[in-house]
C-alpha cells in the first residue's frame, strides 16, 4: 500500500510539474480595420523557437513553455504586436495595418536605407502601381510613374525595345541605356548587342525575358550620391529591380488569369483602287502624260494586315515560409497575337527565390529565374516586308492572289499576305538570370556578405523565304549567345552611439562576359518544303564573331548622422574597365551628400496642421559610361578580306590607347515634405554636365577610316521634378488618392568635335532630319520650313532661311525647326475604393516634343505612281482662293511637295488614358465562409483608351521608333501605333 501511493505521488509529482512547465495557449488574431480573422499569422514564443500559424479563420493554438512570458504576432503588411501571457489561456488581438511596411525603407546600391534619413535621390514603383496589368516588359511600369523617367514605346512591335531616359539623355555616341540590377546582379542590357534583321526599327527589348509578375518594387537611383556606387555605368541612372520573397507564416498561393484583345490606336486612311485610279488619270491628264488602262481588281491591304489582338496570360505564384526559411515561387506563362498579322509573342517563365537562416549568424540565399520566348517575328518598319507599311504602299488594285487563286509575287512592296501564311519568321529566346549568396554576422552590427550571379542570354533567330517572293528561295539563321558571371564581396556595418549613427560599405566586385554572334544565309532551294538555310545551294554567309569584356571594380560607402537631425554620406568608387585603352584603364568616381531632417528639431512643432515633416537634401558627384562596344581602344583588324585570290585582313579600327569614360558630374537639391497630414510632396533641382563624350570623329577619308571613337564633347540636362501623392479622401467605406508627378528637363549641346554646318556650329548628324548642334537639344530637327499651299497659284511653299516663301528650296534653306525631347513630361493616377470596389485611372502626358513621320513622304508623294497615297491629296488645289492641302495636280511644285521638311514634322504633345481599372473584390465575410479562398478580385483593365493630340498629327504620338538610339529621338518610317487594348481578369489569393 506504502508503494502505492508513493507511486501515486511521482505521478502526480509528473502531471504538476508538465502543468507547470507547459500550457496551451489559444485564441484568434483579427484585423483592426474590418475585424476579419487574418489566416497565416505568425505567433512565436519570444526568446524561443516555438511557434505556429493561424489558420483559415484566425484561429491559434500554442503550447508556451515555462518561464516564457511573451507571445509576438506578425503578418506582412501589419505591425508586429507584442502581448504579455498572464494567467489566461485565451489572448485575442488585434493587428494594426502597417502604413510604412513598404515605404519606411528604399533599396539602394548594395543595400537599403531609411527612407526618412536617406540623402539619396530615388523614386521607388511599387508592384501595387502594376498589379494586374498585362505588362510585356518591367520598362512599361515605369511610364509616367517616377518624375525624371522619360519613357516612350517605340513601335507597337511586339518585343521592342522602348526609348528610356532618366533626367534626359546623358550620351551622344555611347550607350544610353540604364542600368538594370535584378536582386543585385546587373543585367547585360545592350538591346544593340542582341538585335537581329526583324522586328521593330529598334533593338529587341534587353528585358523581354523578365516577367513583371515577379517584380515587388522597381527604384530609380537619379542623382550623384545614389548612382556614383555603380561608377562607370551610373551616369545613364539606375534601375533596380527587386523580386518578390517568402514570409513566414501560412503559405499564400496567388492564381491570376487574363484575357484579352486589341486594335491600333490609328492608323492612316489610303485611298481605295477607285480613288486611286481617278487621282492618277486626273494626275497623268494634267500633265499630259499617258494613262495606262488600270486593273479592274480591288484589295484593302490594311483591312488584310490589321486584325483584332490576343492576351492570354496565366500567373501562379507561392510564397511562405517559417522563422528559418522563406520562399517564393512563381510561374507565368503569356500569349499574346498583335493586331499585326505576324506577330506574336509567347513566354514562359518561372523564379525560384529562396533564404534560409543556418543559425544566428549565417543566413544563405538563392535568386533564380529562368524563361523562354518564342515570337513570331515580322519585317522591320522601315522596308516594305512589314506588313503595316506594305499595307500603306501597295497600290490598292494589286492582289496578293493571281488568277489561279494562288499567292502572287506583288514586286517591291513584297506580299505580306504571302509573307506571313507560307514563310517563317521565328525568334526563340532563353534567358537564365539569378545568385546565390550568403551572409556572416561577424560582431554585433558588422556582416559580410558574398554574392555569386549569373546572366546568361541566348537568341536563337530562323528565317526562311519561299521561291515565291526571291526566285529559288532564301534562308538565314542567326545564334546569339552571351554568357555574363559576376561576383561581388561587401562588408556592411551599421551601429548607433547614442545618437550618433554610423553605417559602412566597403566592397570589391568583379564580371565577365563573352558574346558570340554566328550568322549563316544562303539561297538556292531544290523544294519550298526545304525549311533549313543548311539546303541552301549557294551559301551568301557564314560569320562568327566573338566578344568579351570584363570590369573590376572596388567600391565603399560611408552615412553618418546625428540625433536623426544631420544626415552625410560619402560614397567612393574605383572601375577597371578592359574596354578602355592602357592609359585609361581605371576610373574614379564619387558623390557626397547631406540632408537636414528640420521636422526634427525641437523648434518644429510637428503637432502642427500644416507641415508634419520637412527634409532638405544636396547632392554632388559623378559616375560615368563605358557603353561603347568592343575593341574601340585597340587597332584591330577585320577579317574575310580577298587579296589577289588570297585570304587577307584589313585595318578596322584605329588604336587609341586614351580612350576613355564619359564622365557625367550632378549637382542635386531636394526638398520632401508632409502636408496637412495628407500630402507627401517632394522636389527637385539637379544639373548635369557630361563631359569627355564617347563619339565617333569623322577622318579625312584618305587616311583609310571613317572615324574613330575618341572623348570629344560636352553635354548638359537641367530641369526640376516634383511628385505628389495625396489621400485627399480618407473614410470608412470611400477613399480618393492622388499619385501625380511632373519633371521639366532642358538638354543642350556645350561642345562637339570640328564639324561645321552652314552657320558655322559644330554638329552630328543622326539622321537626314536630325542632329545634334552646338548651342541646342541634341536631338533637334534640321529642316526646311513648309509654308502650307498657296491659295492663288496653287503651288507648294516653304521658306528660305531668311523667311521669305519661295517654291525652290534647297538645302542651305534648312534651319532648327524642332526637337525631339519634351519640354516636360509626367503622369497622374487617380485611385478610387468604395466599400469592395475600386476605380484607378492613370494618365501620362509629354508636351514640346515634336515627332518626325517619315512615312508621310510616301504617302503624300504626288509624283511617283509606285505607291498608294493618302486620302488627303484628294484635297488638291483646283481654283484660286482655295485653302487646299496639296498643291495643283499640275503644279511645278507637285513632284517636290513630298521633300523632307516641317510638313513631315508634327508637335508630339499628348495625354492619353493609359490605364483605366474597375475591380471588385468578393467580401470577406463569404470568403470566410469557403474556408478555401484568403481574397477573390474580379477587374477589368482598358489601356490606351482615349488621347488628346495636336489636331494635325496622323498617327500615334506615342513613338520613337528607333528605340534607345541617342542621337534618333522622335521620329517614324510608319512605325506601329500603341495598341488599344481591352482585358478581363481574376486574382485569387488562397
Amino acid at each position: 500500500m506504502k508503494k502505492l501511493l508513493q507511486s501515486l505521488f511521482v505521478l502526480l509529482f509528473i502531471a504538476f510539474s508538465a502543468i507547470a512547465q507547459d500550457r496551451t495557449i489559444t485564441g484568434t488574431v483579427t484585423s483592426q480595420d474590418d475585424k476579419l480573422p487574418i489566416p497565416g499569422v505568425s505567433v512565436r514564443v519570444k526568446g524561443v523557437q516555438s511557434g505556429t500559424v493561424t489558420d483559415s479563420n484566425g484561429k491559434y493554438s500554442l503550447s508556451v513553455p515555462s518561464g516564457s512570458n511573451t507571445l509576438e504576432y506578425s503578418f506582412i503588411g501589419y505591425t508586429t504586436k507584442s502581448v504579455v501571457i498572464s494567467n489566461t489561456t485565451t489572448i485575442n488581438v488585434a493587428l494594426t495595418t502597417d502604413a510604412k511596411t513598404l515605404t519606411d525603407v528604399v533599396v539602394v546600391g548594395y543595400g537599403q536605407q531609411s527612407k526618412a534619413l536617406t540623402t539619396q535621390s530615388t523614386t521607388t514603383v511599387n508592384s501595387s502601381s502594376f498589379k494586374n496589368m498585362p505588362i510585356q516588359t518591367p520598362q512599361q511600369a515605369l511610364q509616367g510613374q517616377a518624375a525624371g523617367v522619360n519613357m516612350v514605346n517605340s513601335s507597337g512591335v511586339l518585343g521592342a525595345e522602348a526609348q528610356i531616359t532618366v533626367r534626359g539623355g546623358s550620351s551622344i555616341g555611347a550607350g544610353g541605356r540604364p542600368l538594370y540590377v535584378i536582386d543585385g546582379v546587373p543585367l547585360n542590357s545592350s538591346g544593340g548587342d542582341y538585335s537581329q534583321a526583324q522586328g521593330g526599327s529598334s533593338s529587341l527589348n534587353p528585358l523581354l525575358n523578365i516577367s513583371a509578375n515577379d517584380i515587388e518594387s522597381m527604384t530609380v537611383l537619379k542623382d550623384a550620391s545614389a548612382v556614383a556606387i555603380y561608377g562607370s555605368r551610373g551616369s545613364n541612372g539606375v534601375i533596380l529591380i527587386t523580386t518578390k520573397k517568402g514570409a513566414s507564416g501560412k503559405t499564400r498561393i496567388t492564381a491570376e488569369y487574363q484575357n484579352g484583345f486589341s486594335s491600333p490606336t490609328a492608323t492612316e486612311e489610303m485611298m481605295n483602287a477607285d480613288q486611286f485610279r481617278k487621282f492618277r488619270t486626273d494626275y497623268l491628264r494634267a500633265n499630259n502624260g499617258t494613262i495606262p488602262t488600270y486593273p479592274s481588281a480591288s484589295y484593302d491591304w490594311i483591312d488584310a494586315v490589321v486584325r483584332t489582338g490576343k492576351l492570354n496570360n496565366a500567373n501562379l505564384s507561392a510564397a511562405g515560409g517559417d522563422e528559418r526559411t522563406q520562399f517564393y515561387i512563381g510561374g507565368s506563362y503569356s500569349d499574346e497575337s498583335s493586331y499585326t498579322l505576324g506577330n506574336q509573342l509567347q513566354r514562359l517563365s518561372g523564379r525560384l527565390n529562396l533564404t534560409h537562416k543556418l543559425s544566428d549568424k549565417i543566413n544563405f540565399g538563392l535568386n533564380y529565374n529562368l524563361s523562354r520566348v518564342d515570337m513570331d517575328r515580322i519585317g522591320s518598319e522601315n522596308n516594305t516586308y512589314a506588313p503595316l507599311t506594305a499595307a500603306y504602299l501597295q497600290l490598292p488594285y494589286i492582289t496578293p492572289y493571281g488568277p489561279d487563286g494562288q499567292f502572287q509575287n506583288t514586286g517591291f512592296v513584297a506580299n505580306v499576305v504571302a509573307i506571313a501564311a507560307t514563310g517563317i519568321n521565328k525568334n526563340y529566346s532563353d534567358r537564365s538570370t539569378g545568385n546565390a549568396f550568403a551572409e556572416l554576422k561577424i560582431i554585433d552590427g558588422l556582416k559580410l556578405k558574398t554574392d555569386w550571379g549569373i546572366d546568361n542570354y541566348g537568341i536563337d533567330e530562323k528565317y526562311r523565304e519561299l521561291d515565291l517572293l526571291t526566285p529559288g528561295g532564301y534562308a538565314y539563321r542567326s545564334n546569339y549567345t552571351d554568357r555574363k558571371w559576376v561576383t561581388s564581396n561587401t562588408l556592411n556595418y551599421n551601429k548607433t552611439f547614442g545618437k550618433h549613427t554610423v553605417g559602412g560599405l566597403l566592397g570589391y566586385s568583379f564580371e565577365t562576359s563573352t558574346l558570340t554572334q554566328i550568322f549563316v544565309e544562303g539561297s538556292g532551294f531544290a523544294s519550298d518544303d526545304l525549311p533549313n538555310v543548311g539546303s541552301a545551294s549557294t551559301p551568301i554567309t557564314a560569320s562568327e564573331n566573338i566578344y568579351d569584356w570584363a570590369l573590376e571594380s572596388q567600391f565603399a560607402r560611408l552615412n553618418y548622422d546625428f540625433d536623426k537631425k544631420y544626415l552625410l554620406e560619402g560614397s567612393f568608387r574605383r572601375d577597371g574597365s578592359s574596354r578602355f585603352g592602357p592609359n585609361k584603364k581605371y576610373g574614379n568616381f564619387y558623390a557626397v551628400s547631406a540632408g537636414w531632417l528640420i521636422s526634427n528639431e525641437k523648434f518644429f512643432n510637428k503637432d502642427n496642421k500644416y507641415v508634419q515633416s520637412l527634409k532638405l537634401t544636396t547632392s554632388y558627384g559623378t559616375a560615368g559610361n563605358d557603353n561603347i562596344g568592343y575593341y574601340q581602344s585597340v587597332g584591330t583588324f577585320a577579317s574575310g578580306a580577298n587579296y589577289l585570290g588570297a585570304a587577307g585582313l584589313t585595318p578596322d579600327v584605329v588604336p587609341n590607347p586614351n580612350l576613355s569614360w564619359e564622365e557625367t558630374a550632378q549637382l542635386d537639391i531636394g526638398v520632401s515634405a508632409r502636408l496637412f497630414n495628407a500630402i507627401d510632396l517632394q522636389v527637385n533641382y539637379y544639373n548635369k554636365n557630361t563631359t569627355a563624350l564617347l563619339v565617333n570623329v569623322p577622318f579625312p577619308y584618305t587616311t583609310g577610316f571613317a572615324s574613330s571613337s575618341q572623348n570629344v564633347g560636352e553635354l548638359r540636362n537641367r530641369g526640376f521634378e516634383f511628385s505628389v501623392n495625396s489621400d485627399n479622401i480618407k473614410g470608412r467605406d470611400f477613399t480618393w488618392r492622388t499619385s501625380f508627378n511632373i519633371a521639366f528637363n532642358k538638354n543642350k549641346v556645350l561642345s562637339l568635335p570640328k564639324n561645321l554646318d552652314e552657320d558655322g556650329r559644330d554638329f552630328l548628324q543622326g539622321s537626314p532630319v536630325q542632329r545634334a548642334i552646338t548651342g541646342y537639344s541634341k536631338n533637334s530637327f534640321y529642316l526646311i520650313r513648309y509654308n502650307g499651299i498657296n491659295p492663288q497659284t496653287g503651288n507648294a511653299e516653304w521658306l528660305k532661311k531668311d523667311g521669305t516663301p519661295t517654291t525652290t528650296p534647297t538645302a542651305a534653306d534648312r534651319v532648327i525647326a524642332g526637337k525631339g525631347d519634351p519640354d516636360f513630361q509626367g503622369g497622374i493616377t487617380n485611385t478610387f475604393t468604395y466599400k469592395n470596389f475600386d476605380l484607378t485611372a492613370f494618365f501620362n502626358f509629354t508636351y514640346g516634343n515634336d515627332v518626325y513621320l517619315d512615312g508621310l513622304t510616301f504617302t503624300d508623294n504626288f509624283g511617283t505612281g509606285s505607291y498608294n497615297k493618302s486620302v488627303k491629296l484628294l484635297d488638291y488645289w483646283t481654283q484660286p482662293g482655295q485653302n487646299a492641302f496639296a498643291p495643283a495636280l499640275n503644279s511645278p511644285t507637285r513632284t517636290t511637295y513630298s521633300q523632307a521638311s516641317t510638313a513631315q514634322l508634327r508637335d508630339g504633345s499628348y495625354l492619353r488614358l493609359k490605364n483605366l481599372t474597375f475591380g471588385y473584390n468578393l467580401p470577406k465575410e463569404f470568403l470566410q465562409r469557403t474556408k478555401i479562398f484568403s481574397s477573390v478580385r474580379l477587374y477589368f483593365l482598358a489601356q490606351n483608351i482615349w488621347t488628346i493630340k495636336n489636331k494635325e498629327f496622323r498617327g500615334d504620338p506615342e513613338i520613337s521608333a528607333n528605340g534607345a538610339s541617342n542621337l534618333v529621338v522622335g521620329q517614324s518610317f510608319f512605325a506601329l501605333p500603341q495598341a488599344k487594348s481591352y482585358t478581363f481578369g481574376v486574382n485569387i489569393g488562397l
